[in-house]
């Protein structure tokens, strides 16, 4: 899954300060050092589900890192490392995953408010349709009840000439 929730923002960004910081790659030990992957729960035991892996966590980090172009993300036998790259630094000052988070959450809320208007849209249109018939005839009514009131004063003008 390359993409992040919420709790993740802290260690996202914490990654991207450690690459401006230092100039050496940022793993996995740096975020269990940090307290941004924890490996035992408030009261000292070990994680909570026995699937858990840290370097699994911190896999799933740099997958998001790399799917947004953030930092180089390397592979060697000693573990995944993370560095900063072009895109580092103008994304920490653009506001970092946090600033990220609130624009994507907030074109999710336009994109649903725009599908919730489309849907309303179709209604409406779907309406619409149903009711033409009903306001072309009475269109056709009124055009020619016009005409004949219009014909009627025609004949009332003449009348009244003719008879002056």
């Amino acid at each position: 899954m390359k993409e992040f929730n919420k709790s993740d923002i802290e260690a996202l960004d914490f990654i991207i300060d450690q690459c401006l910081k230092t100039s050496f790659s940022v793993s996995a030990d740096d975020l269990i050092k940090s307290g941004h992957i924890k490996l035992t729960d408030e009261k000292g035991y070990g994680t909570l589900t026995p699937d858990f892996d840290a370097s699994k966590e911190f896999t799933r980090y740099l997958g998001i890192l790399k799917k947004y172009e953030l930092c180089k993300c390397n592979s060697t036998k000693d573990g995944e490392f993370a560095s900063a790259n072009s895109n580092t630094l103008n994304f920490q000052k653009q506001g970092g995953f946090k600033a990220l988070y609130k624009d994507l959450k907030d074109k999710r809320n336009r994109d649903k408010l725009e599908f919730e208007k489309s849907k309303v849209d179709l209604e409406l249109s779907k309406e619409t349709l149903k009711e033409f018939p009903k306001t072309r005839k009475r269109a056709k009514w009124a055009i020619i009840i016009s005409g004949i009131a219009i014909f009627l004063q025609l004949i009332e003008w003449i009348v009244k000439l003719m008879s002056s």
